[in-house]
């Protein structure tokens, strides 16, 4: 809800040709997408039954082929995609299985059972008590044996009221943290803290005092880190300044393009781990007049199907074996996200009234595309918000991305911002593009003010015509209507 003169020119006419009619009854521009959901359990209480009860294994072995029942070679297919959302690494790069061994083993009150207290979910039917979101990758070097990320871990979470949902942004998630344990610790507890980032080392100070005083736990950590050394692998080490980074991220936040990946752009950002629900289809996008579906923070990438292969591309995985044919379950079943009911029950009247105001105050403005999604880019003039990420992937301002990336153009840089989708937003413990805020009340200034920093990249500053366009009630009523979508 942000304007420039030339779009807040817009909006006035509009209002003024009767576009803005609040007597005229329009579509809920929040309403649910159409279409037929996923026939699969994504939300539930219930993580057994979440996970297809251990169906999900093998899933994608023997699909049936194109022409046979259409439901049966749908569900057949969405289950095979998610399999894949939770399982399947494409061979990407990944971190010695021996030290994630070793902090699951020995910190259970530190890490929790599958990394629970660094905001993962525990697998139910992992043998190893890995978490959802870590499985076994291509082996490093070709000798050690090493788990990569997939879609599960950032985009699975337990929901406020206790169920599960795919999709939901895991704002719990200290993958900062995870990193400085993986790296930081064993290094610094066998070689000492030279050449660390001192921030790092007191995020893992703890643990590395627990291993200082106890010389049989010292001696795990060298079991731990001997297949590397026989292997003729170096265990994963990190610049200091990456460290300091890791140090400094909140849950649910992160540096997309930096170590372990192996595109780094060089430019320190930060993005909150975004919903993956209801995302615009292709058949959207074409009847709503975006020019694409504008995923990724900057709106880079135009289509669901390219952010699933350039999943492959930016972790290091083999992209010659997962061409699109093959990757396909995986966004079909994405595409079949819905939104997770809201739990709290909201007072209709206000509810609706934080709809009129959503649109007889502008909001729909920047907010005009499927589920509250902007239709276009805008720069970060016009929004006021933190601009690290307004040079992601192009630092020198070239046009074309940095460092090793493969240019396409369906992920040119764009320099600037989009605008979010704005639904299932009950589930969000972080808000403005780098979660620099914790809730609605704070990105509306109920109750305070901002910007309270201002440093890149976890500026709070931008955003603020809802703080500073809107009386207190108008506020009360469209946080009503944003928790009820």
């Amino acid at each position: 809800m942000s304007f420039s003169r030339a779009s807040w020119a817009v909006f006035v006419v509009a209002q003024l040709v009767g576009c803005g009619d609040p007597t005229r009854e329009s579509p809920d521009p929040l309403r649910p997408v159409s279409g037929p959901a996923s026939p699969l359990a994504d939300v539930s209480a219930d993580l057994q039954a979440l996970l297809e009860h251990g169906a999900l294994d093998g899933a994608c072995t023997g699909l049936p082929p194109a022409g046979s029942d259409r439901q049966q070679d749908r569900t057949a297919r969405l289950r095979c995609g998610k399999s894949m959302f939770f399982y399947e690494s494409f061979g990407t790069a990944g971190v010695p299985k021996s030290l994630v061994r070793f902090l699951l083993d020995n910190f259970p009150q530190d890490v929790g059972a599958g990394f629970a207290r660094l905001g993962m979910v525990p697998d139910p039917y992992s043998a190893q008590h890995l978490p959802l979101g870590m499985v076994p990758t291509a082996k490093l070097g070709g000798k050690v044996d090493a788990l990569a990320f997939t879609c599960a871990s950032c985009h699975f979470a337990q929901l406020p009221d206790g169920r599960y949902a795919v999709g939901a942004p895991n704002h719990r998630y200290e993958y900062g943290l995870q990193n400085l344990l993986v790296a930081v610790l064993p290094s610094v507890a066998l070689q000492g803290p030279a050449g660390h980032a001192a921030s790092a080392v007191a995020r893992v100070q703890p643990l590395l005092s627990r291993i200082q005083a106890d010389a049989a736990l010292k001696n795990k950590l060298v079991a731990a880190v001997l297949p590397l050394s026989l292997a003729g692998i170096k265990a994963p080490v990190f610049p200091a300044a990456a460290e300091d980074h890791y140090a400094a991220w909140r849950a649910g936040t992160m540096d997309f393009l930096i170590e372990p990946l192996p595109v780094n752009d060089g430019v320190h950002t930060v993005s909150k781990i975004p919903p993956l629900w209801e995302l615009p289809t292709n058949a959207e996008i074409a009847a709503s007049g975006m020019a694409n579906a504008l995923l990724g923070w900057t709106g880079n990438t135009h289509s669901l199907e390219h952010f699933c292969q350039s999943f492959v591309v930016y972790g290091g995985g083999p992209v010659a074996a997962w061409p699109m044919e093959k990757i396909a379950p995986l966004w079909e079943y994405v595409y079949s996200l819905r939104r997770p009911a809201s739990p709290a029950p909201l007072d209709e009247a206000t509810v609706a009234q934080g709809r009129r105001v959503f649109s007889e105050r502008g909001c729909s403005t920047c907010h005009d595309g499927p589920r509250g999604s902007g239709k276009r880019v805008y720069a970060f003039d016009e929004i006021g918000s933190e601009r690290a990420l307004q040079a992601w992937l192009d630092p020198a301002g070239s046009g074309t991305p940095c460092c090793g990336a493969p240019p396409s153009p369906e992920s040119a840089p764009t320099h600037g911002i989009k605008s979010p989708r704005l639904v299932g937003l009950f589930s969000e413990q972080r808000f403005l593009h780098n979660g620099s805020l914790d809730s609605l009340e704070q990105l509306f200034c109920l109750g305070s003010s901002r910007p309270t920093r201002t440093d890149m990249p976890f500026g709070d500053q931008g955003h603020v015509e809802t703080c500073n366009d809107l009386r207190d009630d108008e506020k009360r009523q469209l946080i009503a209507y944003l928790l009820a979508n």
